[in-house]
């Protein structure tokens, strides 16, 4: 009902995207009857094959392929991947691309290529890795493809190493908790192989009472047999035999599971009534035997070929492609760097341009203040004449300024200013005042506050130092500004700059320049 009431709406406000999304909705409303379901698919294929969209019609042959698959029919599952892979690379897909590449694997897997099936669940499994946005279950469904494939290899650490983190992402995900069994079984036929027959049988008798009969069946059987292959290795023979008509019940519901597991259980059946003297059942699993040999042996082989010239050859063809797309990245990244070579190399001439004027400026701005500052020191020195005004504005008496003035000029006079511990409290006591008389005195008559006038009368002795003693332009900014009074450079640098509207740096530089 909401399938349909969300398509309805789709068509009639003529939303193309929309109207896909319901023809998907519409075919998993169906799932049980998946001919039903693919009338949906097939005509959401047909509607979006031309919109270009970077989903569909991808995902409808994905899940097409992914039915066909299940229900034994490989090559019509083949098909619809290698269509679908198709669609993602022409609208880059990524995910539904190593989606559907997965999905072949498994195919590649079910015809036993397990070198083949290895080599593509690796390529999926390293893009997820990379891939800051994977989906959490079908990563942790690469870890399981992969810990099942090295199984089979025989490759047992690898498959450990996969099977414990691919069981520690499932335990993450509670919506999937069921697909915690996929990796509680495979550890089950681990330890098969590591003969460790009691902890395997255990662990396979828990996870297949917690799997799905229709939807996990390789794996039922597949954990059934090798549940039966260890009861064989503890001589526990009629446990054996109860497991192996267990994986010949699984296969009768479904004869498309086609696998060596199969042959194998058979071929133990067989021989079992042959020791029992039961013609009847042997002569029974033995035609089964053949008929899975005879039939579903040649259509894998029939299929595996199909596989190794459709998407084999696909993967070459992607090979050469990546190799083109490879070369012509090599020719834009030529172009590139020549672009971002004239940009730097444009940057570059701004800067020394820049640097230039700047240069420019401040000599200019060193010639001004010189020639202020000479024209400064050679004008006569004037008096400073107290007047009545100022002692009415300030509070302090006449004869008191005067002492204070006199104080200040044999301060001046005699670079006491260059100790590096005066406050305006010392000072005070070192005149015999208070720090009140001292400040209102030098904010009156030197017209600026003491910080400021402190300050000045250093920097006026470096800039004279720094103009006349060529070993002080040897000096470090932080060596001079200790040597004038300074507690640190910075306060030193401010200071200059704010006197004289250059650096330090660049006034030691100028008065180089200009000595030379």
């Amino acid at each position: 009902m909401y399938a349909k009431t969300f398509y309805t709406k789709a068509f009639q406000k003529k939303d193309s995207l929309q109207i896909a999304k319901g023809y998907e909705l519409l075919g998993f409303a169906h799932k049980k009857d998946y001919l039903k379901s693919f009338t949906y698919y097939d005509k959401g294929i047909e509607f979006s094959k031309n919109l270009g969209d970077n989903y569909y019609p991808a995902i409808f042959y994905t899940y097409k392929g992914v039915v066909y698959s299940g229900d034994g029919k490989y090559e019509k599952g083949l098909e619809n991947h290698l269509k679908a892979i198709e669609y993602a690379e022409k609208n880059y897909n990524e995910v539904l691309i190593y989606a559907n590449k997965h999905n072949i694997g498994i195919l590649k897997m079910h015809l036993e290529l397990y070198d083949e099936a290895l080599q593509i669940f690796k390529e999926c499994y390293l893009h997820e890795l990379n891939d800051p946005n994977r989906d959490q279950y079908d990563f942790s469904f690469s870890h399981y493809s992969l810990a099942d494939i090295y199984v089979k290899k025989n490759q047992l650490d690898s498959a450990k190493k996969f099977n414990k983190k691919g069981y520690e992402l499932a335990l993450k995900n509670p919506l999937r908790e069921y697909f915690k069994y996929y990796f509680i079984a495979n550890d089950g036929i681990i330890d098969f192989y590591d003969k460790n027959y009691e902890k395997s049988i255990q662990k396979i008798q828990i996870s297949i009472n917690s799997l799905d009969g229709e939807r996990d069946k390789l794996l039922i059987s597949n954990g059934l047999f090798h549940a039966a292959k260890a009861y064989d290795s503890l001589d526990q023979e009629k446990n054996a035999i109860h497991y192996y008509k267990k994986v010949d019940s699984v296969f009768t519901k479904n004869p498309h599971i086609v696998s060596s597991i199969i042959i194998d259980t058979y071929k133990r059946l067989y021989t079992y009534y042959r020791s029992q003297n039961d013609p009847k059942n042997e002569a029974l699993y033995i035609e089964k035997a053949l008929d899975i040999f005879d039939v579903s042996k040649k259509n894998f082989r029939n299929l595996s070929s199909k596989i190794t010239k459709t998407f084999d050859r696909r993967s070459l063809l992607q090979k050469q492609q990546e190799l083109n797309k490879a070369l012509n990245q090599k020719d834009k990244s030529y172009s590139l760097l020549m672009r971002i070579s004239f940009i730097i190399l444009c940057i570059f001439i701004i800067v020394l341009i820049s640097f230039y004027i700047k240069q420019k400026q401040i000599k200019k701005r060193f010639q001004e203040f010189v020639q202020q500052h000479e024209q400064a020191i050679k004008l006569p020195k004037e008096t400073i004449s107290i007047a009545k005004e100022d002692v009415t504005k300030i509070g302090i008496a006449e004869d008191i300024i005067d002492q204070i003035l006199a104080t200040l000029e044999d301060f001046e006079v005699k670079k006491r200013f260059i100790r590096p511990d005066i406050t305006l409290p010392s000072l005070s006591k070192g005149f015999k005042t208070n720090s009140a008389y001292l400040s209102k005195v030098v904010n009156t008559y030197k017209g600026k506050k003491f910080a400021e006038y402190l300050n000045d009368l250093r920097v006026e002795y470096a800039i004279e130092q720094i103009r006349t003693d060529k070993n002080y332009r040897l000096y470090t900014i932080k060596a001079i500004a200790l040597e004038v009074g300074f507690n640190n450079s910075q306060s030193f640098a401010r200071a200059f700059k704010r006197k004289t509207g250059i650096k330090p740096s660049d006034f030691i530089k100028q008065s180089e320049s200009t000595a030379m």
